[in-house]
This record gives C-alpha cells, sequence and structure tokens, in this order.
C-alpha cells in the first residue's frame, strides 16, 4: 500500500508541474495569437486541433485496452508477458500512425471548403491541418508504446518529466515565431523538433530500467478484446472539450470559437489541476483489483471521491468568482468580437462540475475493465452532445452548444455512477448524488458576497493575482469548513491517509 501512495505522489506532483507548465504557456501563447493573427486565425488553429483529435481514435482503444492488460503481468512479475504487451503496442501504434496520416492528408483537402472562414486562404488552411496532423502521428510513432507501459506500473512522473522538458523546448521556439511573426504555417512547424526529443528521453529512460523489454516476444491479440468498448469510452470523455468547437467552427464562425477556447483555455485549466490528483490512480485501483482487494477498493475510492469533489468545488468557486475580471484583462485589446459574457461562465462552471464527477468512476472503470459495461451510457452521451449541440447552435450560438454540453454530460454521469455502483462496487449510489448537490452549495455559498457587495476590477495583472490569493484563502475555508460538516468521517479518512504517509517518510 505504501508503493501505491508513494508512487501516487510523485505521479501528482511531476504532473502538477507538467500542467503549470502548460496551463502558464498556453496562457501566454492564445494571447501572443491573439493580438499577433487576431481572433479568426486562433478560432482556426483551435478548430482544426479538435478536428484532427477525432483522428486519435484510429488506435481504436489500444492504449486502454492494453493498460488494463498489463495491471496483471506487472504485478505477478511475469515478464515474458509483459514484453509481448508491449511488442504488440509498438507493433498496433506504427499501424495507427500510418492511418492517422492518411486521414490528416484526407481533412486537409475538404476543410478549408466546410469552415466558416473570411480572410484566411485555403492553402494556408490545407497546410495547417498538415503540419498540426503531423503532431498526432507522430505521438503514435514515438511515444505511444512508452505510454502503456510506464502508465499501467504507475511511473506516469517519468512520463511528466520529458513531456515538461519538450514542453519547454516547444515553447520557446512557439513563442520566437510568434514574435517574430512568422507565417502562421511555420509557427506551427518548427516546434515538431519537441517530439523526436521527448521521443529520444523515453527511449533512454525504458532501455535503462526495463531491460526485458526486447520487442521480440510474440504478441497476442487477445489483449485487445476489449479496445472497441475502450474506443468508445475514450471518446465520450475527449468528445464533451472537442466537440464543441468543430460544431461552432461549422455552424456559427470562427469567431464566436475563438471565444469559445477562451473560456475552454480557463476551465481546460482547471481540469488539468484536478488532474493533477487523479495521476496514476487508475493504475492504482488496477493494482488492488488484480490482488482481489475490493474491500480496500471501495474504501479508498470512496475517499478519492470525496477528495476529488472538495478540489472540484473550491476551484469552481474561484473560478465563479475571478473569470470575468481575468477574460477582461486577457482580451484587452482584442476589439474583433466581444469576449465577455457572465452566461458563459455560469454555464462552463455547471458543466465543468459535472464533467469532474466523472473522475472517480472513469478511474473504476479503467481498472476494471468496465468499458462493455459503460458502453451504451457511453454512445448516447456522444450523440446527445452532437444532436442537441447542432441543434442549439443555429439559435443560440454558443450559449446553446454550452447547454447541450450540460445536457449530455447530466445523463453520462447519472449512467456511469449507476453501471459502476451496481456492477462493481455494489453499493448505493445516493451519497455520490448528495456530494454533487454539496459541491454546487459551496459553489454558491463562496460566490454570494461578490455577486451582492464585493466587485472585483483589477486593472492589470498583478492586481488580479493578488485577489486571486484571498478569494482563493476564502473558498478553501468554504469549502474547508463544508467538509467538516457534510461528511466528517471521509474528511478524516483522508486526513489520516496523509498524516500516515508523512510519518513514513
Amino acid at each position: 500500500m505504501y508503493l501505491r501512495t508513494k508512487r501516487f505522489i510523485y505521479n501528482s506532483v511531476s504532473f502538477a508541474i507538467l500542467q503549470a507548465l502548460t496551463i502558464a504557456g498556453g496562457l501566454v501563447l492564445t494571447r501572443m495569437y491573439l493580438t499577433t493573427y487576431g481572433s479568426e486565425i486562433n478560432g482556426l488553429v483551435i478548430s482544426i486541433n479538435q478536428f484532427i483529435t477525432y483522428f486519435g481514435y484510429v488506435e481504436a482503444g489500444l492504449g486502454t485496452a492494453l493498460i488494463y492488460a498489463l495491471y496483471k503481468p506487472l504485478a505477478d512479475g511475469s515478464l515474458r508477458e509483459v514484453d509481448g504487451i508491449v511488442t504488440l503496442a509498438r507493433r498496433s501504434y506504427i499501424k495507427a500512425s500510418m492511418v492517422y496520416l492518411g486521414l490528416v492528408a484526407c481533412l486537409s483537402m475538404i476543410y478549408p471548403f466546410i469552415v466558416k472562414n473570411e480572410t484566411t486562404d485555403l492553402l494556408t488552411i490545407a497546410l495547417l491541418v498538415m503540419v498540426m496532423g503531423l503532431f498526432g502521428s507522430l505521438e503514435f510513432f514515438t511515444m505511444a508504446k512508452y505510454r502503456v507501459l510506464l502508465v499501467a506500473d504507475q511511473r506516469e512522473y517519468v512520463i511528466s518529466i520529458v513531456l515538461a522538458v519538450a514542453y519547454i523546448v516547444n515553447f520557446i521556439l512557439t513563442a520566437y515565431m510568434i514574435h517574430i511573426e512568422a507565417y502562421i504555417v511555420w509557427v506551427r512547424t518548427v516546434p515538431l523538433a519537441s517530439f523526436l526529443l521527448r521521443g529520444l528521453l523515453l527511449w533512454i529512460y525504458v532501455k535503462r530500467n526495463y531491460s526485458f523489454i526486447t520487442y521480440k516476444e510474440p504478441a497476442d491479440t487477445k489483449y485487445l478484446k476489449r479496445r472497441w468498448d475502450a474506443l468508445i469510452m475514450q471518446l465520450s470523455v475527449s468528445v464533451n472539450s472537442s466537440a464543441p468547437v468543430v460544431i461552432i467552427s461549422v455552424f456559427a464562425s470562427l469567431k464566436i470559437a475563438s471565444v469559445f477556447s477562451i473560456y475552454n483555455l480557463v476551465f481546460s485549466g482547471l481540469i488539468a489541476i484536478t488532474s493533477i490528483f487523479t495521476a496514476g490512480v487508475s493504475a492504482s485501483f488496477g493494482n488492488l483489483v488484480a490482488n482481489n482487494e475490493i474491500k480496500k477498493l471501495k474504501e479508498v475510492q470512496n475517499q478519492f471521491e470525496f477528495f476529488i469533489f472538495s478540489i472540484t468545488a473550491f476551484l469552481y468557486a474561484c473560478a465563479l468568482i475571478l473569470i470575468d475580471s481575468f477574460i477582461s484583462l486577457y482580451t484587452k485589446g482584442v476589439t474583433d468580437i466581444d469576449y465577455a459574457s457572465n452566461i458563459y461562465a455560469y454555464l462552463f462552471v455547471v458543466w465543468g462540475v459535472l464533467f469532474n464527477v466523472r473522475i472517480p468512476y472513469t478511474a473504476l472503470i479503467n481498472s476494471a475493465g468496465l468499458y462493455k459495461e459503460t458502453r451504451k451510457v457511453n454512445m448516447r452521451q456522444i450523440m446527445i452532445i452532437t444532436a442537441t449541440g447542432i441543434a442549439l447552435v443555429g439559435w443560440f450560438e454558443m450559449t446553446g452548444v454550452l447547454v447541450a454540453m450540460i445536457i449530455s454530460v447530466l445523463y453520462w454521469v447519472y449512467g456511469l455512477i449507476e453501471v459502476v455502483k451496481k456492477s462493481m462496487l455494489d453499493s448505493d449510489p445516493k451519497t455520490t448524488y448528495l456530494r454533487i448537490v454539496w459541491m454546487f452549495m459551496i459553489i454558491s455559498i463562496a460566490t454570494v458576497p461578490f455577486r451582492t457587495f464585493i466587485y472585483l476590477s483589477p486593472g492589470s495583472y498583478v492586481q488580479w493575482a493578488i485577489n486571486s490569493l484571498w478569494v482563493a484563502a476564502w473558498c478553501g475555508a468554504v469549502t474547508l469548513l463544508g467538509g467538516i460538516v457534510f461528511d466528517k468521517k471521509a474528511f478524516i479518512e483522508i486526513l489520516t491517509r496523509v498524516k500516515g504517509l508523512i510519518s513514513r517518510g
């Protein structure tokens, strides 16, 4: 148990560093895109990126299925079996990278004619699609097989460190290219060098620490039997962030897509912060499942759920208070479209809170391989967000898409909770539903003073940062007190776990 907890800490800390770099870098680069190239180019880059995201599914659930397949042989020390699974991963991802590249080439010929574009020429759009698509192909070719092994072995911290180094290189190259106002296609091409760097670093680490990996052990395709159901699970998670931009860029405009992307940048950052505390959790749960420690699994899952819900309540309370002033500062000087709208903040917060509810359940699904059991729920969720989003965007533009996101995620989390609680944990979901209500109560209580008699209007980022510190202190106090009052038992259990970890070193 100590090793699992220790690796969880390593994974969380390293992932926190990576997310801090990614969030900060993303804010800086997006601002540079807006001020240098305008909202349309920013919206174009975002929408192409989201379109290309869908091509990632040519892996057809490979990663998730293979990670699950590795849990038991790693726990049992069956090195030949591990080698065979990693060999299968390598071969499968090479094929996937080739298919991915072909799809990108097709999109580059079609996309320029379907996007709502005002000023950007067709050749530039086509070249952007090709260049940005190379990132995904290189991801499969250079890194995916290492990710499968390291995630399953609870060593995500290695991936995070390598990605952090590569991101710094990527950021420097991109910022320089924007600074000199280079052609947008070159801006997206030069940072490809960072992919080669991270592939090399991971190759060195795996060669030194997993010397038994030869890529020669016979690869048994039986490990891929869950891949298609795992694919549906992956798609249902990412469609929440990728589908809205695609729908807006095709049925509304690139400028509105840019507005969505700015708000989404903030809330994706919040999801990334939450992810800091989830790094390696599926692997830890998978280790418990592999060792048949079901009672321990139920105990840990309950504590994890309360912890994630508390973090969520705190983060989204802060966001609802601070986002209006942040958006005003961030888009200052950008006049080609209005970015400020209070309703967007409220809708994003509702969606974000509900989206985070699925975290403890997707972790359990991945650890136990419950992809077939949740297949129908995931498929219906995808259909709901797509159909409802397209239906509402014509009438209400971005607001309609946000409403569609909330409707779909409501159905989704309800379905996941019911399936997991009944098929795996054999427990009443009542506690989870009460905790969801509790999260919204915490957010409401924390934000009331700032909607009635306290108004924030910082004139600079420094003033905004100072405001955010005491807002965070206030929201933290409300969340802490609310946690003690609402679920004192889970609160004490988490404190005990943390104290035990500290006392052991």
